[in-house]
């Protein structure tokens, strides 16, 4: 197995649709990898196809058919179909107002739609007692006495509203008030706009009725009676199609902001499970259509789109396949695919309810009926999962030449999901070309070609064990450093991978799942040479991992991807942020991948922008070798003075040692222009309480980051190591009446912290 660099992508500039939702994938990624591996275009009257097998995010399709290809999805969630549909002819905001003016000005009764909508969520501003529209009420779950995903929240009113009021400027959360709690009350879940968002889901008779209840209880009242009076309204409306189809794009966003799965206070949360947070909002429903014009109006050109069996122009587009993976499969026999590349869909049964939900709100009982079943389904764990992605690697194999190349995504690394995808590809005989993941976690990229023969090897238990310890030992060996589980199981699925060591044809693939949890449990352990800092018996996936015996002369990967920064940044002027990250991949590929904070730290610590803005670097002229010769020269001076000032003995270099009169040593010195303090620290000449170490300002945020993400490191400082900064030396060397018993007081006035950086790229 090759190592295979991280292709560097880019963050979205505007948050996409339902993107809690979805795989968070950087752009450009699909984009570097199918230029790298496909060339684009054909010039024959039968193309080669790109095939999404998945359809997981629509912006894998979107990239493909930009870039010149032609992409065929199969997608059989009608919702992720949908937003692939917009998105390849993207409204223009102009477009989305036009169309949201259409449904504000229609009538409900002898009302406008737009006001009677935003009367729902009226309040008085504790301030001046002006009315004034609430953003968001916020609930308390309160004692459900039950599942939360089975129960509506035992508090019948909110007890907190935000809001800014456009007249006294107060803005913030206050408690409710008695008209807040009235306006809530006059909503109940007995209500015809309940029923009917039943009826459009399924029928009085039918078996999943019950379970559409129990997901609609993610829904408070009020929200079901905005969201129907909208879509009742929508259904009267004559509008032409693309106005339409623009309208039904707001109300998915709305169905999406409606619900009571948004956690107060906000955080990341991307819900997998219909379960009610114990404090959550309830958002305003027009504001929620009205901030969801943005999101919708993606930049970008149009992208044709058909459905199969058309075909789109030899130049590029998306062909979308209206169900699974496994019914396409029997129309592609005689169609050559060049490619497979996808985001690997992670379980979420929040999701997929939700789904079944609004295909029904928005297009009827009959577009919800293809995904109906997932209202039953309550639990998407990693054995289903394992299985569900067999089977559809498992048949798409026979289509596909031998040696064909599959690119996928995993946009949120854990070692379910990536156990998961592993064993699904292994065991339908795929061949792993390289997994790639920064060492914090994060997307994982992985290459794999179809089977080309089928392998004959088996493995006993005690061989997959040896397998993994030595590749778990000889990763950790070439990290120089502690890791997270995460890499390290990725490392152990890699190698069993490789050696074809998950195909086993006469095991179920969730068996399997059980098999290599096992193997690993067994692989590593204190026994077999692995030390964990700071873990839990409970669990594989708490603290760092490392080797029993320390490894001799190897960098830790932090100080490397500082070193070759520092050097590229002293060969490169003005060079791009992608450029800079570009060239690390390269240097540290596979599961040595810096994560983006190091580098960023790393960046900040030595270069500037050009100019603000500007996107591009170069080394500050204070950390050029010229100037930090120069400040080393000087600073070992002066620590030299100080010394001699304060009466002590002064001798050596590297460190500079203090002596007191009998000869005892009370400091020793190491001066240092970088970051790179780990060989100071473990090969220490001099106890660590009387250990100084000397360095540049700029190099403090970069040090804690490193002791902050190294138990190993930040143990060994912490027996008694001490930071000075160069302009406390300065200082120090300038203090008239410096003494003895004023330098550790002086000493400890500028601590190290560390400060996240500005993650301005990835």
């Amino acid at each position: 197995m090759t190592e295979i660099p991280y292709l560097a992508g880019r963050p979205l500039d505007r948050p996409e649709p339902l993107a809690r939702f979805l795989p968070p994938i950087p752009e450009g990624v699909i984009t570097s990898w199918l230029r790298s591996n496909i060339p684009p275009g054909a010039d024959t009257s039968q193309p080669v196809l790109v095939l999404d097998p998945f359809g997981a995010s629509p912006r894998v399709a979107l990239e493909a058919a930009r870039a010149g290809y032609i992409l065929l999805v199969a997608a059989n969630n009608p919702i992720t179909r949908f937003m692939l549909e917009i998105a390849a002819h993207p409204p223009t905001e102009d477009e989305l107002r036009a169309a949201l003016a259409d449904l504000a000005a229609s009538k409900k009764g002898d009302e406008r739609l737009e006001p009677h909508i935003r009367s729902l969520y009226i309040t008085n501003c504790d301030q001046c007692g002006r009315e004034v529209e609430v953003e968001a009420f916020l609930w308390d779950r309160g004692d459900l006495g039950g599942a939360a995903d089975k129960a509506t929240p035992a508090n019948p009113t909110p007890y907190a509203r935000i809001y800014h009021c456009p007249y006294c400027n107060t803005n913030g959360e206050f408690p409710t008030i008695e008209t807040d709690l009235a306006r809530a009350a006059q909503f109940t879940t007995s209500s015809l706009h309940r029923a009917r968002a039943l009826e459009r889901v399924t029928s009085l008779d039918d078996p999943e009725r019950h379970h559409a209840e129990e997901a609609l209880a993610v829904y408070l009242p009020r929200a079901v009676y905005a969201l129907f009076t909208l879509i009742n309204r929508l259904d009267g409306l004559n509008l032409a199609p693309l106005r339409r189809s623009h309208l039904q794009a707001l109300l998915l966003s709305a169905c999406d902001q409606a619900n009571t799965l948004w956690a107060h206070p906000t955080g990341r949360a991307r819900p997998r499970a219909l379960t009610i947070p114990p404090k959550f909002r309830e958002n305003n429903v027009w504001q929620a259509l009205e901030q969801a014009i943005p999101q919708w109006a993606l930049p970008g050109k149009p992208v044709p789109l058909v459905i199969w069996p058309e075909q789109p122009p030899l130049q590029g587009g998306i062909v979308v396949f209206e169900g699974r993976l496994r019914q396409l499969m029997e129309y592609l026999a005689d169609v050559p695919i060049g490619a497979v590349v996808t985001a690997l869909p992670r379980p979420n049964q929040a999701f997929w309810t939700l789904s079944a939900l609004w295909a029904g709100w928005l297009w009827g009982r009959e577009a919800a009926a293809p995904i109906k079943s997932v209202l039953r389904r309550r639990r998407y764990d990693w054995a289903w999962h394992t299985t569900a992605l067999h089977a559809t690697m498992e048949s798409l194999a026979p289509r596909l030449k031998p040696k064909t190349p599959f690119f996928a995504l995993i946009g949120e690394a854990e070692p379910g999901f990536l156990s998961a995808s592993m064993i699904a590809a292994g065991n339908a005989g795929y061949e792993l070309l390289g997994l790639v993941m920064p060492t914090e976690g994060g997307q994982v990229q992985i290459s794999w070609q179809s089977p080309d023969i089928e392998p004959s090897q088996s493995y006993s238990e005690g061989e997959r064990v040896d397998i993994v310890r030595s590749a778990a030992s000889r990763y950790l060996r070439e990290l120089g450093e502690p890791c997270h589980y995460l890499c390290l199981h990725a490392a152990a699925l890699s190698a069993l991978s490789q050696a074809g060591a998950l195909r086993q044809s006469q095991l179920a693939s969730a068996d399997m799942l059980a098999q290599v949890n096992r193997t690993l449990e067994g692989a590593l352990s204190y026994r077999s040479g692995f030390s964990r800092l700071g873990g839990s018996d409970k669990s594989l996936e708490i603290g760092h991992w490392w080797l029993r015996e320390v490894p001799q002369d190897i960098l830790p990967l932090s100080d490397r991807v500082e070193i070759e920064l520092v050097r590229y940044l002293i060969h490169h002027t003005d060079v791009s942020l992608l450029a800079i990250y570009t060239n690390l991949y390269e240097l540290f590929p596979g599961l040595h991948t810096p994560n983006a904070e190091l580098i960023q730290t790393c960046l900040e610590s030595y270069g500037e922008e050009t100019a603000p803005g500007s996107g591009t670097w170069h080394i500050h002229p204070q950390n050029t070798p010229k100037a930090r010769r120069i400040d080393l020269k000087n600073i070992t001076a002066h620590i030299s003075e100080i010394g001699r000032l304060l009466g002590y003995q002064v001798e050596g270099d590297q460190p500079i040692v203090w002596r007191d009169n009998s000869g005892e040593v009370v400091h020793a010195w190491y001066a240092t222009v970088s970051a790179v303090i780990s060989e100071m620290v473990f090969k220490r000449s001099h106890p660590p309480g009387k250990s100084m170490i000397a360095l540049p300002g700029g190099r403090s945020n970069l040090v804690a980051f490193k002791l902050q993400h190294d138990p190993r490191l930040r143990q060994a400082v912490e027996e008694g190591w001490r930071f000075v900064k160069f302009r406390q030396v300065r200082w120090l060397a300038q203090n008239p009446v410096l003494d003895r018993e004023a330098l550790d007081p002086l000493l400890a006035q500028d601590s190290l912290t560390y400060e996240l950086p500005q993650m301005r790229l990835f």
